[in-house]
């Protein structure tokens, strides 16, 4: 014969499922709007008979359970859509910093609304033309010299635009390392309060759910892989280095050291292999040299190949010029586009321009002059990378800019398109439903009724057995 209170303990069972599963359901609608949350449900498990139970064997067949067990509540997760959300948002975070970077370098060569070195350079073209045929006029040989002047002016502007948008992205790149470090801190610490929960069986799902945002914002940065110990804690990697090892309780700091003109993300155990995410792009803007890159080089179109377009542009530009100019007569001092500028002798006099190589010159001689303008509609070779006239040249590195903002808005608008897919799918199997939890309501609410039913019941009998069975005839 079974236990006398066997009923009241399955019923009782009930009741504590249904409740258990009420306040999980309140929970979840209560945190549905809150970031980073993952929808949590009741485990339950059937409470099977064992012969061990009861102090006499029941030898029939007429056994059953003991109700139900709560097993644990556990949060509705999928690692495997977590990965690709992941390494979708250090897809996106990478192309999204590139294309603001690129739009800044763009706008600021781009000739399209405003005038810049191209219209510059032309200016210089035609008034070297005009010059060509009022040769001993000084307001015409002024107009060439001021239209040079503007030239080196408009090289100096580009660059020094361009070094105080490399120097703020190394600020940028500062504060986020800062910020990976704040992170890195932070999962180390859950790590060790999670393995805490866990060594006394409770459930740390608000922990993990901490975690796993911080695991989220920190891929935005970089490309990181999770490694889980199977005790509540997880390693973090970086290529080959450990960022987090949980089994030896070491976290890594990152810092940014200069080397030579380019800067490197490491860490004590040295260079960090960063491929993706914000800081691949803040490193391929501050130390990308494009086709100016040697082996072993970034070879990404950053502003450093954009400086060096303008270095070597002032170069062969200015070499060109005073080569033309006849020998010991520099028509320009300085070889780079920051410390180019119109030379003493030819600021003091704007005569100085040599119009003829005849060795008796003539009023109104211009033979050199044309011998400018046809050198100047001459291929020059610059480097390795390009063969063409001088706007030819001024024209590539327009773009150039153009072409890269363009393509890394494609490739921004493809990576935001995939991760609003991977992030909806995530969502889909993590995200509180409101309709889905709705009917939870009433299915708990109903059981739990339904069990207070059942104890309703069998207090009734019992109390048929105590007081009133046997009492006919007293």
């Amino acid at each position: 014969m079974r236990s006398s209170f066997l009923g009241f303990e399955i019923a009782k069972s009930g009741l504590q499922s249904a409740q258990a599963g009420l306040d999980v359901t309140g929970q979840n609608i209560a945190k549905m709007n809150a970031k980073g949350y993952s929808r949590q449900t009741v485990e339950q498990s059937t409470d099977y008979y064992a012969t061990n139970n009861y102090k006499y064997a029941l030898l029939n067949e007429n056994k059953i359970g003991h109700g139900v067990t709560l097993d644990r509540i556990t949060q509705i997760r999928d690692q495997f859509l977590d990965t690709r959300y992941r390494e979708a948002f250090a897809d996106y975070s990478r192309y999204s910093k590139a294309l603001s970077i690129m739009t800044s370098v763009s706008n600021l060569v781009d000739e399209t609304l405003r005038d810049g070195l191209g219209a510059a350079y032309e200016e210089f073209i035609i008034n070297l033309q005009t010059f060509s045929m009022n040769t001993g006029d000084i307001d015409y040989s002024g107009l060439v010299r001021s239209s040079a002047q503007k030239i080196t002016e408009t090289l100096s502007y580009y660059y020094n635009q361009l070094e105080k948008l490399r120097e703020q992205e190394v600020d940028d790149l500062s504060i986020s390392i800062n910020d990976i470090n704040d992170l890195l801190e932070r999962i180390s610490g859950l790590n060790k309060e999670i393995q805490f929960e866990k060594l006394f069986k409770n459930s740390p799902n608000e922990l993990l759910d901490t975690r796993n945002l911080c695991l989220d914002q920190l891929a935005g940065y970089m490309n990181i892989t999770i490694e889980d110990n199977g005790d509540g804690t997880i390693n973090v990697k970086v290529g080959s280095q450990y960022l987090i090892d949980a089994r030896s309780d070491t976290v890594q700091k990152l810092s940014y050291e200069e080397i030579g003109d380019t800067y490197a993300v490491k860490t004590e155990s040295g260079e960090l292999e960063i491929a993706n995410g914000s800081l691949k792009a803040s490193l391929d803007a501050i130390n990308g040299k494009g086709d100016f890159a040697a082996s072993g080089e970034n070879d990404a179109k950053g502003i450093l190949y954009f400086q060096m377009l303008l270095d070597a542009f002032a170069l062969n530009f200015a070499t060109k010029m005073n080569e033309l100019n006849g020998a010991d007569k520099p028509l320009f001092q300085g070889t780079t586009a920051l410390t180019i500028e119109i030379s003493d002798a030819w600021l003091k006099d704007a005569n100085y321009i040599t119009t003829t190589n005849n060795a008796e010159p003539k009023d109104g001689q211009n033979d050199n002059i044309l011998r400018m303008l046809a050198e100047l509609n001459k291929d020059v070779s610059i480097g390795d990378i390009f063969i063409g006239t001088f706007d030819e040249f001024i024209l590539k590195m327009i773009l150039d800019a153009g072409s890269e903002e363009s393509y890394m808005n494609d490739l921004t608008q493809s990576s935001d398109a995939i991760l609003t897919s991977i992030d909806n799918q995530r969502e889909a199997a993590k995200g509180v439903s409101l309709n889905e939890e709705t009917v939870n309501i009433l299915k708990y609410q109903r059981a739990f009724e339904a069990s207070s039913r059942i104890l309703t019941a069998l207090d009734e009998m019992l109390d048929t057995i105590i007081n009133r069975m046997g009492a006919v005839g007293r």
